[in-house]
């Protein structure tokens, strides 16, 4: 529910209301960012990939240039408390699927660790 009652009246419920349009950006750029590197990451000098950070130039524009979104939105989750992290772990999975495969070593090394430390415990899978 969006709108709570209290003492005062009526007020929003800010982090119901911002967490699903937050969730909704996150989705969008990763499935931007995955759908970009798959069409265009090859055509990219391999030592771009070594930092989210540097820019490819004009080619694969949205891979490059959002690598380091990419590389951020990975790190809030895996810094994420795990009840918030087991919230959403279902719209989260397929993201972390499609990313396992990109060819920055960044990302697919924080894909890795969010699997290990937030997927695995909820799979009672022992790392």
């Amino acid at each position: 529910m969006l709108v709570r009652e209290d003492t005062s009246g009526i007020s929003w419920d800010r982090d119901a209301y911002s967490e699903s349009i937050l969730l909704e950006h996150i989705e969008e750029v990763l499935e931007k960012f995955v759908k970009s590197e798959s069409s265009d990451g090859h055509l990219i000098d391999p030592n771009v990939w070594r930092n989210a950070g540097e820019s490819g130039g004009k080619l694969a524009i949205y891979c490059t240039s959002f690598a380091k979104v990419v590389v951020n939105i990975l790190q809030v989750m895996l810094f994420m408390s795990d009840k918030k992290f087991s919230k959403h772990h279902r719209a989260f999975f397929p993201l972390l699927c499609s990313l396992v495969l990109v060819q920055s070593e960044e990302i697919r090394t924080l894909v890795k660790e969010i699997l290990q430390q937030k997927i695995a415990p909820e799979l009672s899978v022992q790392m």
